[in-house]
């Protein structure tokens, strides 16, 4: 299902996929290569996480219009699918198991966040 609506996009090393504070309207699963997700702190770009193949990204724009909350940099050659707002919101009202999919994503990673701030 996710095939139908997602498109495929690569990209080089050190391209920016999105900016701290850009708008959202994609998600991105990484298909190859990996990620850095970068985080303005104190004027200084520190980072958060790296991810991998089957990860997902930019998923907090697929449920709310709000602003990007890092900026993410591919770390190697990368390879995605790409969801776009819409597209998902349509398939979550026809398979609500997939919405309910991502917000395990957002708990899994709110958990570990609380769990690093320990």
């Amino acid at each position: 299902m996710i095939s139908t609506i997602s498109t495929e996009e690569a990209y080089e090393d050190g391209h920016v996929l999105f900016r701290e504070g850009d708008v959202g309207d994609k998600l991105f699963i990484v298909v190859s290569g990996k990620v850095q997700i970068l985080k303005n702190i104190a004027g200084e770009e520190k980072l958060i996480v790296t991810l991998k193949e089957n990860d997902v990204l930019g998923e907090l724009a697929l449920f709310d219009a709000e602003t990007r909350t890092a900026t993410v940099r591919c770390d190697s050659p990368c390879t995605f699918l790409v969801i776009e707002r819409n597209d998902m919101e349509q398939l979550a009202h026809e398979y609500p198991a997939i919405a309910f999919g991502f917000i395990k994503v957002l708990i899994s990673r709110m958990r570990e966040m609380l769990k690093t701030k320990n």
